[in-house]
């Protein structure tokens, strides 16, 4: 037996190929049917000129004796010779008019050599990160937006309209690919996506801070270039014109950061029917297989969450449930899906998705409000418990912040994780009540140095290897959890700018004083130097310039 191999993976020339013939059937639909009739009549003649040989050459291999002694084959070789000499100026007359045709698809070229060279960048992209699979259906998608908007007008001007369908291209590649990506990556695709705008290196200058890098940016590109995707702040543009009831929106986010709420708001907003399931268990997957089956017929919309507990459902039936998908999918229909950022998560589901990834906000406010969030209403019955909850969550905050400021805030990138505060609040209530009970708490009467040596030890302490390390959480928490915590002048921080702790302890006054806090604080609240940022900002664009050779070179590589 004989076994041939048929290879269909897209290649950049393919690519190009692909969107030339795209392009022309937006911008010159007649000469590319045109073409297309002489690619098939050229193909057509090669075939028929295939088969004159080797009819001729069969007529050869069944002659006994002389050739020129059989009247029979003469003929026959006369007739096939007259046969290929027709075939022959067929073809050659194809090949003049395909040249002509040729000719005048010159100027559409350099466009679909842009959609090449995109579509090799985005290849490349995942030899930074996992999450990366961007795939040529999901390129020719963007093509399509950007050839039927109405945002460059058709003009006479062919060079004109050339010109704004290649800006409208990479503002548009740029607003759908960054969404995908982690903060840090967004400048390496930006710096990338320049490159390519401008056809020559655009490295040199200040690169060695981040203001430097997206200067560099911003001057590569206009002033509203969506550099930074439109993502999480667009989700209804986004679940409306740039996905379809075929292709799910996979919202992919840090620990801890559910995001499931924006959509649950969005589809209120809108009054969309959405069904949800919290997948991880047998009777979630059974569940969410009949609302997605039920959903894609009547056009509602349904939200699978925590999906990174149930990768192996994931990979063996939603993926082929979603490419089971087809036109005759209600057009109302819409997937959405939710999931912790996992090396686990299938490739097939990254690269038949379109993906958000929503990491986590940054700053003690942002961490104070997620933890705080995180607490069930019922829990804030005793201002005294509240107010250590309080700083329960500075000193969670704190930790987790310094971990940005590797290698000033810890030693080791320690896994510190939303789970460890929630096993302090519990530790709390456990030592108040087995010590005081709940009711008429005595600030001064709290066991502080049994809280103090359970979060130092074991709770945060326990994760932690470096002496050094571990002298810097002592310090946070023997200064925070005391006494004189309950005075209104009560400074979290030994620094001038240090936050004071409110004056009441009730739920709302502590929600209120939350918000208070400025979305971007100062590192000496993390009792860090104020070094320390410039620091971690030299490193950032250090990891950026080191992220784009990386890529360039694999972008070497595919060309």
């Amino acid at each position: 037996s004989r076994v041939t191999l048929v290879n269909f993976t897209v290649t950049p020339a393919g690519l190009q190929s692909q969107s030339l013939s795209r392009i022309l059937e937006c911008e010159k639909p007649e000469i590319e049917q045109q073409r297309s009739d002489i690619l098939k009549l050229l193909g057509e003649q090669n075939v028929k000129l295939r088969n004159l040989e080797e009819q001729m050459l069969r007529e050869i291999s069944t002659v006994e004796g002389s050739i020129l002694d059989d009247d029979r084959v003469v003929e026959g070789m006369e007739r096939l010779m007259t046969e290929g000499a027709q075939v022959e100026e067929k073809i050659a007359k194809s090949g003049e008019v395909m040249g002509e045709v040729e000719r005048s698809i010159s100027i559409f070229e350099p466009l679909s050599s842009f959609c090449k060279e995109l579509f090799v960048l985005f290849a490349s992209m995942r030899e930074i990160d996992f999450l990366y699979e961007f795939t040529s259906k999901s390129f020719m998608i963007t093509l399509d937006s950007v050839l039927n908007s109405t945002k460059v007008a058709k003009s006479g001007d062919e060079g004109q309209r050339l010109d704004a369908l290649k800006a409208l291209l990479f503002e548009e590649v740029a607003a759908r690919v960054a969404r995908g990506l982690r903060v840090d990556d967004k400048m390496v695709f930006a710096l990338l996506l320049a490159r390519i705008a401008a056809g020559e290196d655009i490295m040199a200058g200040d690169m060695t801070t981040t203001d430097g890098i997206r200067s560099k940016i911003e001057e590569s590109f206009s002033g509203n270039f969506p550099w930074q995707g439109r993502g999480l702040n667009d989700l209804e543009d986004v679940t409306f014109n740039d996905i379809s009831s075929t292709t799910p929106l996979l919202l992919c986010s840090a620990p801890g950061h559910d995001v499931s709420g924006r959509v649950e708001a969005m589809a209120k907003s809108n009054n969309k029917e959405l069904l949800g399931v919290a997948m991880g268990s047998a009777e979630g997957y059974k569940t969410a297989e009949n609302f997605v089956e039920s959903a894609s017929k009547r056009g509602s919309w349904v939200m699978l969450k925590n999906t990174h507990l149930c990768t192996d459902w994931l990979e063996d039936t939603l993926v082929k449930i979603l490419q089971s998908l087809n036109a005759g999918t209600h057009n109302d229909f819409r997937l959405f899906i939710t999931s912790e950022i996992s090396p686990k998560l299938p490739t097939a589901l990254l690269q038949i998705s379109d993906v958000i990834v929503a990491e986590a906000p940054t700053g003690i406010k942002a961490s104070i409000s997620r933890f705080f969030s995180s607490i069930p209403d019922s829990r804030f019955s005793n201002n005294v418990q509240n107010r250590l909850y309080l700083i329960l969550a500075w000193v969670h905050a704190v930790i987790q912040e310094r971990l940005r400021f590797m290698p000033n805030g810890w030693h080791d990138q320690y896994e510190f994780t939303e789970a460890d505060s929630k096993h302090a609040l519990d530790v709390i209530d456990s030592l108040i009540e087995g010590s005081c009970g709940r009711n008429n708490l005595d600030p001064d009467s709290l066991p502080w140095e049994a809280i103090r040596a359970t979060l130092r030890k074991g709770v945060f302490g326990g994760r932690i290897t470096n002496d050094l390390d571990q002298e810097i959480l002592d310090k946070l928490v023997n200064s925070t959890f005391v006494p004189q915590a309950f005075d209104v002048s009560f400074k979290l921080v030994d620094a001038d700018d240090s936050p004071t702790l409110p004056e009441n302890s009730a739920r709302d006054d502590l929600f209120a004083w939350i918000q208070s806090l400025p979305d971007h604080n100062s590192v000496t609240w993390l009792g860090l130097d104020s070094s320390a940022e410039l620091e971690r900002d030299h490193l950032i664009a250090a990891n950026v310039v080191k992220k784009c050779k990386l890529v360039s070179d694999a972008i070497g590589r595919e060309e």
